[in-house]
């Protein structure tokens, strides 16, 4: 009976043994099974680029007009609100006009007083050559002595030295002031445009140091944005921008350079960039942020590929590319300008390669990888 199991035993030993090395084969097998990751690509290729720099500004009206008031007196009228189109000419707010009213009747009568004063002295100016004129004839005679005839002389010629005419010009330059600062009671609108704000309540003083009202023609805009002295030399004036308001829409509008100062800010040691935009549709407003994007250094006919292509890694710039075999290959490359969309290649692969522009920080050099369908452009 003993003899039976150990023979038995004997038979089972190697069966076991076999079954654990398939097995064990098997697990090997099962470790060494290669995962892809998906990954989108796109053809390195010759395109035309141009490098792009995004600068902020504040959209204003291109006739925008800060109107400031010319007296100081209370608010006794407002005509408009924020938003609403004037005209040129139109009122737009309404002083207290009694003490200028009073001060035109005052000068009103200190012009009368002078007009008064210039008849008389007319008047007397007349008798006084007459008299001078017949004190010559008797000097003549010899019936009167030089000094009757000097008397008479500067008599008429007092009368006639034009200080009432001095009077009365003075009077009427003073109503003439007074006239003006009346008329300044009434705001008017100095261009047609739209209200921007109204800076004043009912009741409140108007200050000649601080603005009533803005107006801004808003059918031109401009946005005034600052460029650093490296890139200034590369902007010219009449080139085209895109100008991204956020608050208005997604996509870029069309600007044009309108000028670049030639000399820098005393300040901030940047040039002046002004940009003018189109508003026919009157969505954009005075005030808007904005990003103007302003193409500084541009090439033709460059090898390029999309910026999500290449990473940065450990100092250097790298490209994942996919070969035959499906497997991503690792690439440094020297890169030049760049844009929004797309980066400069200038050394490190060949046109016509296809690099990976998703997926590739999951790759490393040698790791097989699947292209989605759709994914290569």
């Amino acid at each position: 009976m003993y003899s039976r199991v150990r023979g038995l035993y004997l038979l089972l030993v190697p069966v076991l043994v076999l079954s654990l090395i398939a097995a064990g084969c098997g697990k090997k097998e099962e470790a060494v099974e290669e995962t892809e990751i998906t990954v989108n690509i796109a053809k390195a290729e010759k395109r035309d680029i141009a490098k792009s720099v995004s600068y902020s500004g504040i959209v204003r009206g291109e006739n925008e007009v800060y109107i400031m008031p010319k007296v100081m007196a209370r608010v006794t009228a407002i005509y408009v609100k924020p938003g609403d189109p004037v005209r040129e000419g139109q009122t737009l707010l309404v002083l207290d006009s009694s003490d200028y009213e009073a001060a035109v009747k005052q000068a009103e009568a200190a012009l009368a007083q002078a007009e008064a004063a210039k008849r008389a002295n007319d008047a007397q100016k007349e008798t006084a050559l007459a008299n001078y004129e017949r004190m010559k004839k008797l000097h003549e005679a010899g019936a009167v002595s030089d000094q009757q005839l000097e008397q008479a002389r500067s008599q008429y010629e007092a009368l006639a030295a034009g200080s009432a005419e001095a009077a009365v010009e003075q009077a009427r330059a003073g109503l003439l002031q007074a006239q003006t600062q009346l008329n300044h009671c009434i705001i008017k609108s100095p261009i047609n445009g739209v209200v921007g704000s109204i800076n004043l309540s009912l009741g409140d003083t108007a200050n000649p140091q601080s603005p009533a009202a803005v107006v801004t023609d808003t059918s031109r805009l401009e946005i005034e944005v600052l460029v650093s002295e490296s890139e200034v030399s590369y902007i010219e004036t009449g080139s085209e921008v895109d100008v991204f308001i956020s608050a208005v829409q997604d996509e870029p509008f069309a600007g044009k350079v309108k000028s670049v100062a030639a000399v820098p800010d005393p300040v901030k040691r940047n040039y002046a960039v002004k940009v003018a935009l189109d508003n026919q549709d009157n969505n954009i407003r005075s005030g808007m942020f904005a990003e103007v994007s302003i193409a500084t250094i541009s090439k033709d006919d460059v090898l390029c590929v999309p910026r999500s292509a290449v990473i940065p890694k450990g100092g250097r710039n790298i490209i994942y590319t996919v070969d035959k075999e499906s497997r991503a290959r690792e690439k440094e490359v020297t890169t030049g300008i760049e844009n929004s969309s797309y980066i400069e290649i200038l050394k490190g692969i060949e046109e016509g390669e296809k690099v990976i522009t998703r997926g590739n920080t999951l790759v490393n050099d040698g790791t097989r990888v699947r292209v989605i369908t759709g994914g290569e452009k």
